[in-house]
């Protein structure tokens, strides 16, 4: 006590008593007068403190892991099974040094999430803070999973006892840790407790079934909750998706870390003994404990791995021959159901197989998994891990009679004889294992007829001895598959999928290769399958130059590939003729790892090795091709296609000379080919180096060779392509000027050059209207103002046009280029193709827009083909296009906008397009703004949107151009507010988020000019608003959630700026009125000094509305963005200094609130910080 007195320390007393002030003073006094009489001085002390019974009570219920550690330090023992982190830490297979887990085997997200954000795998140290960092925030849930074995407990425990950060240390002093088995009866409860008493804790529970982490969450969201889970199991299926649930799988680890573990748990392993036992531990840290446990110093160099794997099961204690029997049969297969299948698949083994009943054998393999010998994963159980797995099947498989395996294989369950020869895979080079799969390819019943081949379960099984007997499996293949009709393969649909699968795998070996690929060649020619990797993908991916799929050479594939070609089949030619596309194809890829097969090492694919077999290779394919073409006329078209499209290609090879005079061949043939001069100017663009080399030269030359000589053929090539896709052939990609008109100015020279010619004029006219030419109409445009007879031309067109589907662009480019020249002759055209077209597929509309000049009588005529239904509502914006109607007067405009407005919403949308093309970027006259109002107005407009910017932009615009032109009228912002409420009432969300940011607009407009209009019809509306709709007033009203700058967070919305005495009025109203002003007011402001403060705004209804929880809950969700762009630290930080500065508000319930929220937005700021470094 002098020592204590001395240092001016505490004196702190406990008591199971409850003291009241009085009999609290009356102790201390006591305490002071015995400290006195023992001649001590208590007034040197600190402070005497007495912590009572309610004291105490409160005190542990802040910190239930305290109250675990009270208990186990006061009774010896742990509390109903709840633990601490250290308690925790004192399990037999903790006990070990623990090796650090730099791998990045810790994969975040569900598998459907990782399906689509890729592969997110991180080490340990990133996975813990992930995890760290949504359990700090209360009501969260966190699924650990995992193969039994693969260190998923011991990561967390390691995790939390590791961490140092302030954030992690207060996560592990609430940490609570139970193991289900354990506390299976009374975790729920207990879970439920803590969230009904408002406790912080962590709930760590290891071995946790997902129904039992799906209730643990359920009661982790509940509202109050302050409660996370952690929960740890092997069963991998995802929770509901939910930003509350964080899931971490754990994938096996890399042989470096196996290789730490072992001698960090036996030092005196030399590096021999580490490469053997690491081997055997197939990335399973587990088991680099047992291994390193069960070995001694100087274990021998020719101890076997059997050897060492006795000493596994010696140190898990599976020393009972009944129990090494239990474990070798499960090993036999992928898995066991143990519960769910009918029958019960580990009865029917261990029956069967295990001649023991099917109780004993969970009983044992039970006691095998709490060593990780075993894996469970829901209903499913497996042997663990695979080269321990694999040797102990070997085992078991030697003391077997190959009938008693294929009697097994053939009463035995789909699911279960799949589950055996999967695992058989493996076993391939078990002579007893063989004999099987030659007595099931023998046995009529089983495998030895067609009819047990076409089913799923002949197929399945055929496939999986492909791994055991894969020469005999092809042998069995061409004996009852290619002696038949292809239609009997045409019928196997169900059993298909396993075909391709078996013959893919053969394909890769050369023993097998003619087989598999004539197979492939056969289901691709009657394909039923739509997927990436079906049959016919897998046979042209054979004749790839680069990951082909297969380790034969190119002749041997190139002879099938003759057989193919030869066929009287058209489809298998076809198939064929698509393989030798992938000849000369500048893509690869490769479907499947089809090169590995048995326990072999897998086969790589064949690749050259020189040049010259690169040249052969396409040379095999170049010629086949020209053959084809010739020998098949239904395939010439498509040979043509696949020779033309390989000029970048080709024109980089060796060949490159003999590829040109193919070309040069089949242009001459053709009187012009204009997809091979785009195709070799595609490779003059981009792929030439050297402007002088001899190659570069040479495709310099055969491009103008490829050049038609005749006018027509000329115009076609500088027609048939997109503006861009023909360039001029000096141009290099390196130089672009963005010159794209080069195809146009080439296509008009030319019109201009046939006009001169009435005869050639009608030749091209009649010729390139039948034809699909992207950019036919600036070449159309230029003879109809040229060509002497450009009315015999226009009728020529229309001709087509009107009876064969022809090209509208030629005939809409003739009727521009006549009006220009000649409006009453255009008239005439227009007249005659009305007539013409009627009941055609061509829209009128095209011919409208094409016209050179508006007036009225042209838009009469255009506004009665509306009204007959001849031209949709929504095709007339394209009138308006080019200023198409700036010519007319406003009233005439009008009759159209009105005639649309009549067409419901497409008609109103498009009559809204057309007035704001309408004297574009000019003042809006007075009548046509009084126009655009009542399309504004109009009920219609919210039916239906059809472009999410576009729209939202043309009714801001318009809404503008009225403003500046005649004002906002009351019936008119009347109207727009009511807009606003029947786009919120809207069903259709994608209508809703087109036009919100318009209505956001019309909100800013109407609190500029008739604020108490906007205002009347928003507070009307919230009171009868849905959650739904309240939400999305609130983006309508608020500040602009697409902005990416801080204002957003901070700002006010555009409603703000309504006269203040009519928003609180109305707000005092009713208790659930304030929370909207939170929706649109500014929450901060600079002070004079620059600091962030409250907004005086809102400093004026926190005063006002303080007291209110609703107003409260509301702006606490301000506070917090819910999105942002960049850290999300700043924008929590600057609602610090102004949260403190209402600690002391006169409102006490706001001032407990400011400071709750000040403690949570700094708990989260130092979560995110870490987070983000």
């Amino acid at each position: 006590m002098d020592s204590i007195i001395a240092q001016g320390g505490c004196y702190i007393g406990f008591t199971t008593e409850a003291l009241t002030g009085e009999k609290a003073d009356k102790y201390v006094a006591g305490i002071k007068k015995a400290i006195s009489t023992a001649g001590g001085d208590p007034t040197k002390l600190s402070a005497i403190k007495l912590y009572d019974a309610n004291q105490i009570a409160v005190w542990t219920a802040q910190h239930p892991a305290v109250a675990i550690w009270l208990s186990e330090k006061t009774h010896g023992q742990s509390l109903a099974g709840f633990q601490t982190v250290e308690a925790w830490g004192t399990r037999s297979d903790f006990s070990s040094g623990y090796a650090d887990d730099v791998d990045s085997r810790y994969i975040i997200g569900t598998v459907e999430e990782r399906g689509r954000a890729g592969d997110n795998k991180v080490d340990a140290k990133v996975a813990w803070e992930r995890i760290l960092a949504h359990i700090a925030e209360p009501g969260q849930l966190v699924r650990v999973v995992g193969t039994s074995g693969l260190g998923k407990s011991r990561f967390v425990y390691e995790s939390l006892k590791g961490s140092s950060s302030q954030l992690a240390e207060m996560v592990q002093q609430s940490t609570i840790f139970a193991e289900y088995k354990v506390v299976l009866t009374t975790l729920l409860s207990v879970a439920t407790k803590l969230v009904d008493e408002g406790k912080r804790a962590l709930l760590v529970v290891d071995e946790c079934p997902r129904d039992v982490a799906i209730e643990l969450g359920k009661q982790a969201t509940r509202d109050g909750s302050l409660l996370s889970i952690i929960a740890i199991d092997t069963d991998d299926r995802p929770l509901e998706s939910g930003d509350r649930n964080l899931h971490v799988a754990l994938s096996p680890c890399g042989a470096n870390l196996i290789g730490s573990i072992l001698l960090k748990v036996n030092p005196k392993l030399d590096k021999a003994a580490v490469e053997r036992l690491r081997d055997l531990c197939g990335g399973f840290p587990r088991f680099g404990v047992l291994a390193a446990k069960s070995v001694g110093f100087g274990t021998s160099l020719f101890e076997t791995p059997d050897d060492v794997i006795n000493r596994i099961l010696e140190g898990a204690k599976i020393v009972e021959a009944e129990e090494v029997r239990a474990l070798e049969c499960l090993s036999l297969f992928d898995s066991l159901s143990i519960e769910s299948s009918n029958p019960v698949e580990l009865d029917v083994v261990a029956m069967e197989l295990g001649r023991m009943p099917g109780d004993a054998m969970f009983e044992h393999l039970i006691k095998a998994q709490q060593y990780d010998i075993v894996g469970r994963n829901g209903d499913r159980i497996n042997a663990q891990p695979l080269p321990i797995a694999v040797r102990l099947a070997m085992r078991r498989v030697a003391l077997m009679r190959p009938g008693l395996l294929v009697r097994f294989l053939a009463a035995a369950s789909d699911e279960l004889a799949l589950a055996l020869l999967g695992r058989c895979r493996y076993l391939d080079r078990s002579p007893v294992i063989i004999e099987v799969g030659n007595i099931l390819l023998n046995d009529d019943d089983l495998l030895g007829k067609v009819d047990a081949i076409l089913t799923p379960r002949g197929a399945a099984m055929l496939d999986a001895l492909v791994h055991i007997l894969p020469d005999r499996v092809a042998q069995h293949l061409e004996h009852l598959m290619l002696t038949h009709d292809v239609a009997v393969l045409a019928g196997a649909t169900d059993a298909r999928r396993s075909l391709v699968e078996a013959a893919a795998k053969l394909a890769f070996r050369p023993r097998s290769f003619g087989i598999a690929a004539r197979l492939l060649m056969r289901l691709g020619a009657n394909e039923t399958e739509h997927w990436s990797n079906n049959a016919t993908a897998l046979f042209k991916q054979l004749f790839q130059l680069e990951l082909s799929g297969t380790a034969v050479p190119p002749e041997e594939r190139y002879a099938v590939l003759d057989e193919g070609l030869a066929s009287n089949n058209p489809a298998v030619v076809s198939l064929c003729v698509e393989a030798l596309a992938s000849v000369l194809s500048r893509d690869a890829i490769r479907f499947g790892d089809y090169g590995a097969i048995g326990s072999s090492p897998a086969l790589n694919d064949w690749a050259p090795k020189t040049y010259d077999e690169i040249d052969d290779f396409y040379r095999n394919g170049l010629q086949r091709l020209v053959s084809i073409r010739q020998s098949h006329p239904v395939f010439a078209e498509r040979s043509e296609d696949i020779l033309a499209k390989a000029a970048r290609l080709m024109l980089s090879t060796g060949i490159y000379k003999e590829y040109a005079d193919i070309l040069t061949t089949i242009a001459n043939e053709k009187r012009g080919w204009p997809d091979a001069v785009e195709s070799v100017g595609d490779w003059l663009y981009f792929d030439r180096a050297d402007l002088s080399s001899e190659r570069t030269l040479f495709v310099r030359n055969l491009y103008d060779r490829l050049l038609p000589s005749e006018p027509i053929d000329r115009a076609i090539l500088f027609t048939k392509f997109w503006q861009s896709d023909i360039r001029d052939p000096d141009l290099l990609y390196s130089d672009d000027d963005g010159d794209f008109e080069y195809s146009e100015r080439v296509a008009r020279q030319l019109a201009r050059e046939i006009s001169t010619d009435p005869d050639l004029t009608l030749a091209a006219v009649r010729r390139m209207t039948t034809m699909d030419l992207k950019t036919v109409y600036p070449f159309a445009d230029e003879l109809g103002r040229n060509a002497a007879n450009r009315a015999e031309a226009f009728q020529a067109a229309l001709e087509i046009v009107g009876t064969c589907d022809g090209s509208m662009q030629m005939l809409r480019g003739l009727l521009h280029g006549i009006d220009i020249v000649d409006s009453a002759l255009a008239d005439k055209c227009l007249s005659k193709a009305s007539e013409q077209l009627v009941g055609s597929k061509q829209s009128l509309i095209d011919l409208h827009s094409a016209l050179a000049k508006k007036d009225v009588a042209r838009l009469k005529v255009a506004i009665s083909d509306l009204n007959s239904g001849r031209i949709a509502p929504a095709d007339y914006v394209y009138i308006s296009y080019g200023r198409g109607l700036d010519d007319l007067p406003p009233e005439d405009v009008a009759g159209l906008l009105r005639a649309l407005a009549k067409h419901g919403s497409d008609g109103i949308w498009a009559a809204l397009e057309v007035a704001l093309m309408y004297r574009y970027g000019e003042p809006a006259p007075a009548s046509h703004a009084q126009e655009i109002t009542a399309l504004l107005v109009a009920p219609e407009l919210t039916d239906r949107a059809r472009d999410r910017q576009r729209d939202s932009h043309i009714f801001e615009s318009l809404l503008n151009r009225v403003r500046s032109s005649i004002g906002v009228s009351e019936e008119f912002a009347e109207g727009l507010a009511q807009q606003l409420v029947r786009l919120a009432q809207s069903s259709d969300y994608n209508l809703f988020s087109t036009l919100a940011p318009a209505m956001r607009h019309v909100v800013e407009v109407l609190v500029a000019v008739k604020p108490i209009t906007i205002w009347g019809q928003i507070a009307r509306f919230f009171e009868i608003a849905t959650p739904i709709e309240r939400g999305r007033l609130q983006q309508m009203i608020g500040p602009d959630r697409n902005r990416f700058d801080k204002s957003k967070n901070t700002g006010s919305g555009p409603l703000f700026g309504i006269p203040q005495d009519d928003v609180l009025e109305w707000a005092d109203g009713a208790a659930d009125r304030p929370p909207l002003l939170i929706d649109f007011f500014p929450t901060l402001s600079n002070s004079e000094d620059g600091a962030r403060q409250w907004h005086p705004a809102l400093e004026a209804i926190a005063t006002r509305y303080g007291n209110n929880e609703a107003f409260r809950k509301a702006l606490g969700r301000r506070l917090r963005p819910s999105s942002w762009s960049g850290s999300i630290v700043p924008l929590l930080e600057v609602y610090l200094p102004p949260l403190e500065s209402w600690f002391k508000h006169p409102s006490r319930d706001l001032a407990n609130w400011a400071k709750r929220m000040h403690q949570s937005l700094a708990d989260q700021i130092e979560r995110e910080t870490q987070f983000e470094n």
